[in-house]
């Protein structure tokens, strides 16, 4: 004697479906150290673009990397120039937020300028997706730094915006205004710090960056017993900067946008 088995009606599979139940899986990230979705698809894109160079890395080969299907990647990037795109402009853009946050503060001019280098030098030298062989790809073409060159102009600007606050605040308008010709010296020592990515190690790093940011602070014409005052309370402001993060609603992005 046989027993025949139920079948499902359609409405039931449909709601097994939409339950997670009996549909097809969905892929999962492949996690590195905590990193988001779109933080993976960074690296993986980048560590590819370094190994086997721009024009030969496809979009199917960066997800398959990350451990997703290609529609989850477009739903971060719309294409393989996006995620360039923003693995050229991540050195700039988190900076540019950082002084927009440290604008707002009741900071000593100064500090707050110490604050933006060390927060920069910090990004700079993570160095987090092996941007100094995304830089010297040789596939490249100028049109593709054209958006990180506009923001690295943006934050030049910002440089000076400080370091005159600094000046005018440290000094009278005359020795304020000499000191203030060589103003640009102080982002070209950040800038400088992308050298410090090819050799050495994290002592190495660190020890640049340190010596960027006293360097700086005398160029602005700060005394050496002031120096690491400077330094410690603008490593202060820093830490309530990271610790606003966590409430500070996340950048708006655009489906696709680097």
């Amino acid at each position: 004697m046989t027993h025949d088995t139920p079948q499902p009606d359609a409405g039931t599979v449909r709601r097994q479906t939409r339950e997670g139940k009996p549909g097809r899986p969905r892929s999962e990230p492949k996690q590195h150290n905590g990193l988001s979705t779109r933080e993976e698809i960074l690296r993986a894109a980048s560590q590819l673009f370094g190994e086997q160079g721009y024009a030969k890395t496809t979009t199917r080969q960066i997800a398959e990397s990350v451990g997703i299907k290609q529609s989850t990647m477009y739903y971060h990037f719309a294409d393989k120039r996006a995620i360039l795109a923003s693995l050229l402009s991540s050195t700039v853009t988190p900076a540019l937020e950082c002084a927009e946050w440290l604008r707002e503060q009741d900071l000593e001019p100064a500090v707050r300028l110490c604050a933006l280098m060390a927060f920069d030098l910090e990004t700079l030298l993570s160095d987090r997706h092996n941007l100094h062989v995304v830089y010297h790809l040789p596939e490249l073409e100028e049109d593709d730094f054209a958006s990180t060159r506009s923001a690295q102009t943006a934050l030049r600007d910002v440089y000076r915006e400080f370091g005159h606050a600094a000046l005018a605040s440290l000094h009278p308008e005359p020795v304020a205004a000499e000191l203030a010709e060589d103003l640009d010296l102080l982002f070209a020592l950040v800038e400088a710090s992308v050298s410090q990515r090819h050799w050495g190690g994290e002592e190495n790093r660190a020890q640049y960056a340190r010596s960027a940011l006293r360097g700086s602070l005398r160029l602005l014409g700060v005394t050496g017993p002031a120096i690491p005052d400077v330094v410690a309370r603008a490593e202060e402001a820093l830490a309530g900067y990271r610790a606003a993060g966590a409430s500070r609603p996340a950048p708006r992005r655009s489906r696709g946008t680097g």
